[in-house]
């Protein structure tokens, strides 16, 4: 740990002399909690680092009108003292210009975005992915792709549409294996107070897909969230996870909670999800908040409550319901 915090302030100090030629901007989140968690057969007291990084972008104008891309991001445990790889997180080389954009990386799916902009508990226990990733059946949505190509059309009057293409999202060997490709589309609209995202993503070598629909609606001081997932998978046939959420702000609180559900096509393996909590700003980078979440599984599933970008990632016993309550601080920087 101690050499990798020896290489982030020397790459801090070589890109420091960048900035002003190409925007450079050194960035990242603080999100650490202290959780009461119960996994149905024990329970205890954690902290947790969750989806904490740090990481380095710049965005520099060429002289063609065109936009250079560049973002390395990478995992902070402030929990445990330890820390991901660099580059463990979106990290990527671009252009972007009014063609629209183009990446090449590893970084996060459009199917995954989708569920991230309607996610009320994403990082939090609560978090969508429990029921949305899918793992329990052999599935691993909500993930990035390994030696990714992507591209992002203009917006036209908020309507845009996202193609990411894995060459081999498997494993770094070249040339890949065979059917190692993988593909993940989407369709967005966004305005001042509506969001809807259609998305489909598809992973030949373990041959399962999904459709996911997110969308949201603020009117008001409310934000009403939505979210239907389709999924087809080799091991375990159709698998549909829906969710509804409702968030409404006060001042600098706000009030939120969601309701995530599963139905698949065996025999007692569905589950229900509930999350509630709450926020308070202590300006716009800092944040505290508790949050409350249960899942229910029945006789044959196992789906935890605490996993997708929470760092204390805790699976029960098969059939066992599951609960946890957290206390946290967020600080963006």
């Amino acid at each position: 740990m101690q050499k990798k915090l020896i290489a982030v302030a020397v790459a801090a100090a070589l890109t420091a002399p960048l900035a002003s030629q190409a925007d450079m901007k050194i960035y990242g989140r603080a999100h650490v909690s202290v959780d009461q968690l119960d996994d149905g057969t024990d329970s205890g007291l954690n902290v947790s680092s969750n989806s904490s990084r740090i990481g380095f972008k710049a965005d520099k104008e060429l002289e063609n009108g065109m936009n250079a891309l560049f973002q390395v991001e990478q995992e902070i445990r402030y929990d445990n003292g330890s820390g991901a790889d660099w580059a463990s997180r979106d990290s990527f080389v671009g252009l972007k210009g009014d063609f629209g954009m183009v990446r090449l990386g590893y970084f996060d799916t459009p199917l995954k975005t989708v569920r991230g902009r309607v996610d009320l508990f994403g990082d939090q226990i609560g978090d969508a992915r429990n029921l949305t990733r899918l793992r329990e059946f052999g599935a691993d949505f909500d993930t990035r792709f390994r030696n990714g190509i992507h591209y992002r059309t203009p917006s036209f009057n908020g309507l845009s549409a996202d193609l990411h293409y894995s060459t081999n999202n498997n494993s770094d060997t070249n040339p890949p294996a065979d059917n190692a490709d993988a593909t993940s589309m989407s369709l967005t609209y966004r305005s001042d107070d509506i969001y809807v995202g259609l998305a489909h993503e598809k992973r030949e070598s373990d041959d399962f897909s999904a459709v996911r629909l997110g969308a949201y609606y603020d009117f008001g001081d409310f934000r009403l969230t939505g979210l239907g997932q389709w999924a087809d998978l080799k091991a375990a046939g159709d698998v549909d996870t829906y969710g509804l959420g409702l968030r409404y702000k006060m001042g600098k609180t706000a009030l939120k909670g969601q309701y995530y559900w599963v139905d698949t096509d065996g025999t007692d393996t569905d589950a229900n999800m509930l999350a509630v909590g709450l926020d308070y700003s202590l300006d716009k980078s800092t944040k505290v908040y508790v949050a409350y979440a249960r899942t229910d599984n029945d006789n044959n599933a196992a789906f935890s409550m605490a996993g997708g970008g929470h760092g204390a990632q805790i699976k029960p016993t098969v059939g066992e319901n599951i609960d946890g309550f957290s206390v946290g601080l967020l600080y963006n920087f």
